[in-house]
């Protein structure tokens, strides 16, 4: 491989990984904050996973506030009243406990505490006049790397889109508290969804534009942990193998497209979460296998290697073949884990492919994707993906 770019690597986050960690998350919250704004969803804490880690606060001397309202696809509206209570609260720390969306809310609460205003003032890459609330974060499912990520990802409702609020390194966790035990009640269809969020960012990172050879080694392990493991991991959710090594997995993609940049599958999945409020992982995983089939003539030889850490196996192929082996591998498992099709999704109208095509073009991540992409390609790619 050929680097024709400078790069850097970042990693600002401490991980502390294990079945049973989160009986430290009081200890760790504790190194930073008195008074914790826990910041997470109704299916987490129905799940009794909020009380378990409150047990750890509490035997840790933290006092803690809990907003409970992030939904998938989480808005600027919540992050704005959960920014509120933790005012009120007098909080000194921000505690994700859940998915991307519990994790993202978080990050995008520190911000909002400190600097004040609301989502859709800091919501595009500025400075911060502030220096930010510390996030620790406990990630519920294995897919979105928010829990090492810089940015965070939230819905302006008024404009029906997402969109990022980042700056630098400031919104990197300070502590990401892995606990694969804590992912062994993830229904099925959210494991598999999450799962292949998971795998999308593990590819994109190491077929895109900004790829490195550092990232690569990262993406490189990553799709071969979760390509080994998510079938097992949704077909049996108590095994915790599974689970240790997809939570790995999701990690290390995560650190891996923090480092580099994604492309035209997020394109896609940003801008339809937006549109439709569609899952994100439901739209990775429905996009992931054509973005790929349309990128892979861009670099032959990469998407033979990204077949291979897919578990294809490549002796005696060129190339073009095993890339093309790969793609299949992707609709298989998509298949296999029982991700809807696209025209299978009811809020799906034929009508809107125009107008999401003009959004996926006009989406930074475009500028990472290995082959050229524009509204033709992806008004091209809707067809094809609803056509399915």
């Amino acid at each position: 491989m050929i680097i024709n770019h400078t790069f850097a690597f970042n990693h600002r986050t401490r991980i502390c990984f294990g079945p049973g960690i989160c009986s430290e998350t009081g200890k760790e919250v504790g190194s930073y904050g008195t008074r914790a704004l826990i910041v997470t969803d109704r299916g987490v804490r129905n799940a009794g996973i909020v009380d378990k880690i409150q047990i750890s606060l509490r035997q840790a001397g933290v006092e803690y506030a809990v907003y409970d309202k992030i939904l998938p696809n989480p808005r600027d509206t919540s992050c704005d009243e959960a920014a509120e209570l933790g005012k009120d609260f007098g909080a000194d720390v921000i505690l994700g406990i859940g998915g991307g969306s519990s994790m993202d809310s978080a990050k995008a609460v520190s911000v909002l505490m400190s600097n004040g205003g609301s989502c859709s003032h800091w919501a595009k890459v500025r400075k911060f006049d502030k220096e930010l609330f510390p996030v620790i974060c406990v990630p519920t499912t294995c897919g979105t790397g928010s829990e090492v990520t810089f940015e965070a990802v939230i819905t302006a409702t008024e404009l029906g889109m997402k969109v990022s609020m980042s700056d630098g390194f400031k919104m990197a966790p300070k502590v990401a508290i892995m606990d694969p035990e804590l992912t062994m009640t993830v229904p099925p269809l959210v494991t598999a969804s999450t799962g292949m969020d998971a795998l999308t960012h593990a590819l994109e990172a190491f077929t895109c534009t900004y790829s490195h050879p550092i990232s690569d080694g990262i993406a490189m392990y990553a799709m071969n942990k979760i390509a080994g493991s998510i079938v097992t991991a949704t077909k049996e959710g108590s095994n915790l193998k599974a689970r240790e090594d997809m939570m790995v997995g999701s990690l290390m993609a995560g650190i891996a497209f923090t480092n580099t940049f994604l492309g035209a599958v997020h394109c896609f999945s940003e801008r339809l979460g937006g549109f439709y409020d569609i899952p994100h992982g439901i739209a990775n995983s429905i996009f992931l296998p054509f973005v790929t089939e349309y990128n892979m003539r861009a670099d032959y030889e990469k998407h033979a290697i990204a077949a291979k850490c897919l578990g294809i196996e490549t002796f005696g192929l060129s190339d073009e073949e095993a890339a093309a082996e790969g793609v299949s591998r992707l609709f298989d498992l998509n298949d296999v884990l029982g991700i809807p099709k696209f025209s299978e999704l009811e809020v799906v109208d034929p009508k809107d492919f125009e107008e999401i095509a003009a959004l996926c073009d006009s989406h930074a991540c475009k500028k990472a994707n290995p082959r050229p992409i524009g509204h033709k390609q992806f008004l091209e790619i809707l067809q094809k993906a609803y056509d399915f």
